[in-house]
């Protein structure tokens, strides 16, 4: 190795280990604040599927179990009906919300249905269980809540006018609300529900505002703007924890080979547009492939796949290269250094491999892979 190579070598060396120290900082920082009560739409989806299943046996008992049920004194045949329906109307959103997980349209259509759901089966109990009076009543903040969180402050305030129309012609119908102890009921429940129904909107918004905006950050902080792909930070962390979890798997360490003959005799918007392409092809093989790719900097990008045979490696490799060598706006080659995770459990001498062996690569004249055996893949001309 000459005394250039060797210097470089050393660098890469200096600079993984200063990115390490940051990353295990990072990490203990992370620990201290991973413990959060904030779930995104599909948990929360869960999270009330959940609930509705809890208020089903809560009903069950007000209905039919003493003492609970010896307070009812509506009719208590049309309540089969409502169980029914709202069993099979859970199990079936209960299967479309598993199906669902990854497609965002079902997913939000199965939302809003749950909260106009929640809404008629809220309402039929409470005038099946003593309306105004009703001992489920305080279901109707976890309404509102349901409402806000997909339709923000629209839905805050929607959700508790219609509910309170329907609670107002709920008493109208089941009690005489001339009388103080039916309006008082009426009018003391309304009062609160608004009340906190208000704020709890108001700290629910702010609360998803704010966390919108740290993922906003925590984007650009963990993906180059130019390539797509995960940077080096996010690299470095996904990388760590692979090890540290004792996961096998193959790291390809590559360089676009001449990268400054492009920028130099096309421009480096050229330059520029070749980095984001090759990013796309780096996305497009890392979901086929089951991997993760990133972009270590500057010309250089990695890739983790899974520990699979050399087959799949070699067939990776060749999906690579073919795509690689008809990207627009112009062709381009790469050389990769392999490292396998049964060569090395330490992060910083998986690196090193990988990256002796893309060096290895590009001595031995370019456009080839240097695999885990220390042979050298070169891909079939295309």
């Amino acid at each position: 190795m000459t005394d250039v190579g060797l210097f470089f070598l050393g660098y890469r060396r200096i600079s993984q280990s200063l990115v390490n120290l940051n990353y295990k900082l990072n990490d203990e920082r992370m620990k201290l604040m991973r413990f959060s009560l904030y779930l995104n739409d599909y948990e929360t989806e869960k999270l009330f599927s959940t609930l509705r299943w809890l208020f089903v046996v809560i009903a069950t008992l007000i209905f039919y179990v003493p003492p609970f049920s010896d307070n009812i004194t509506t009719n208590k045949a049309v309540f089969p009906f409502l169980l029914v329906s709202g069993v099979i109307y859970m199990l079936v959103t209960q299967i479309a919300l598993i199906r669902a997980r990854d497609d965002k349209r079902s997913l939000q259509f199965i939302l809003k249905a749950g909260i106009i759901f929640d809404f008629f089966a809220l309402i039929w109990l409470m005038f099946l269980s003593e309306g105004i009076h009703s001992p489920l009543y305080p279901i109707s903040i976890l309404f509102v809540m349901h409402a806000t969180i997909y339709w923000r402050t629209k839905g805050a305030l929607i959700s508790l006018a219609v509910f309170s129309l329907a609670y107002l012609l709920m008493g109208m119908v089941t009690v005489n609300l001339t009388e103080f102890q039916h309006y008082f009921t009426l009018s003391f429940n309304l009062f609160f529900l608004w009340i906190i129904g208000l704020f709890g909107a108001l700290i629910m918004l702010r609360e998803r505002a704010h966390y919108a905006q740290k993922e906003a950050y925590h984007h650009l902080a963990h993906r180059d703007y130019l390539s797509g792909l995960f940077n080096q930070l996010s690299f470095q962390e996904k990388f760590r924890r692979k090890v540290d979890a004792d996961e096998s798997f193959t790291l390809l360490l590559g360089d676009i080979d001449d990268f400054k003959k492009v920028n130099d005799e096309f421009g480096h918007l050229t330059g520029d547009e070749v980095i984001r392409k090759v990013g796309e092809v780096f996305r497009t093989l890392s979901v086929t492939y089951k991997g993760q790719a990133f972009r270590y900097g500057g010309e250089e990008f990695v890739i983790l796949l899974p520990h699979t045979d050399d087959h799949v490696i070699h067939q990776f490799l060749n999906d690579l290269y073919s795509r690689l060598e008809t990207l627009k706006p112009l062709p381009i080659s790469m050389s990769f250094g392999q490292a396998e995770t049964t060569e090395a459990k330490d992060p910083e001498k998986l690196i090193a491999l990988a990256d002796q062996r893309l060096y290895v690569a590009k001595k031995s004249g370019k456009r080839r892979t240097c695999l885990a055996n220390d042979e050298l893949f070169i891909p079939s001309a295309g």
